[in-house]
């Protein structure tokens, strides 16, 4: 038996913002980070709000990293924080804050600021080199293995014909003075790109990547994939689907061969999903799928739309990830349009599931 409970919702900021992602420390406070200005379409700086409740209630503390006017470049960074919680980083990119080119038209380049304060301040942006002089799309935050490697994802768009084509997993040794790279997501046959990659540590040195998987070119929807490493990301196994038709979507571990996915829907229903699968090396089985946000409400996509791609300037909704609390429960985070605001909204979550 297994069943997902919502336990309460609430907004964290409502200034036009996108793209939260959170930590909790080691005093059980919260942080989360997400852009401000623009809302999806990051015109403006990174922000962090404090939660002393467990969620409840937020406080918007200040700027991770501001925008950069001189050069007119907006900033969008996701928290995680080091497994002894002493340091939480910021990993994220810059991105040319130039809105009339669409997506993989605006330069971006991957940064990482980091805090050893709890969050109270934060150090000067680093840049975090990859192998590609292109632009990246950066879209979850840096792991910290347990072990001290330094793990920091992110997709080449190198062209409007190849967005997506390669996910590189920048890894670090040194505490991000030198990083070499590994390749978890890249078709050779040249068919398939991959967005929106999410990474998860399993166990210390396993992990598990998934991506929103499209066709080059025309960019239209696959079913997701997923990849595993038995060495801490210096390796990657073959890639699978994951049977489900998604986009951008979140593994949360919970243990064993468990995982709680969350993933935006935008066929047929629009929702953002939650769902409890058990995983093996190359194949998924759904155990229960819910709604965790309902965004019929407030927005329908278009029946002409056909590719992901033609509508990434108008999403509604989206970016869900979640944390697993010191106590059990599950905290989730997501950006919405609502009202005529783009704003980011916490939902708490229960997990149960008996064999």
């Amino acid at each position: 038996m297994a069943s997902l409970e919502i336990l309460g919702s609430g907004h964290i900021d409502q200034r036009e913002s996108a793209f939260p992602m959170a930590v909790q420390l080691n005093n059980g406070e919260l942080l989360c980070s997400f852009g401000t200005g623009g809302g999806a379409l990051v015109t403006g700086q990174t922000e962090w709000a404090r939660s002393t409740d467990l969620g409840e209630t937020w406080s918007t503390e200040g700027a991770i990293l501001e925008k950069d006017q001189k050069h007119n470049r907006a900033n969008f960074m996701k928290l995680t924080r080091s497994p002894g919680g002493d340091t939480v980083y910021a990993y994220g990119s810059w991105v040319d804050a130039d809105v009339d080119s669409g997506f993989g038209q605006r330069d971006s380049r991957a940064i990482l600021c980091l805090s050893t304060d709890q969050g109270h301040s934060w150090s000067e942006p680093k840049a975090v080199p990859f192998p590609e002089d292109c632009p990246l799309e950066v879209s979850h935050g840096l792991l910290h293995l347990p072990s001290g490697r330094l793990l920091a994802p992110a997709a080449t768009l190198a062209s409007p014909e190849t967005l997506g084509a390669r996910v590189y997993l920048a890894r670090s040794d040194d505490q991000g003075s030198t990083w070499n790279y590994s390749t978890p997501f890249y078709d050779p046959d040249g068919q398939l790109g991959y967005f929106e990659q999410k990474f998860a540590q399993l166990t210390p040195d396993h992990l598990m990547g998934v991506a929103w998987t499209v066709t080059l070119g025309e960019y239209a929807d696959l079913e997701n994939r997923f990849v595993l490493s038995e060495d801490g990301g210096t390796t990657w196994g073959t890639i699978h689907t994951t049977g489900i038709q998604a986009q951008t979507m979140t593994p949360i571990p919970l243990g064993g061969d468990r995982l709680l996915i969350l993933y935006n829907q935008r066929h047929g229903s629009q929702a953002i999903k939650m769902a409890l699968v058990r995983f093996r090396e190359s194949t998924w089985q759904v155990v229960t799928e819910e709604i965790l946000y309902d965004a019929r409400t407030f927005y329908q996509r278009s029946q002409q739309v056909e590719s992901g791609i033609e509508e990434l300037d108008d999403f509604q909704f989206g970016f869900p990830t979640g944390i697993v609390l010191q106590d059990g429960d599950i905290l989730t985070t997501h950006w919405c349009h609502e009202q005529g605001h783009c704003g980011i909204r916490w939902t708490k979550l229960r997990v149960h599931w008996k064999d």
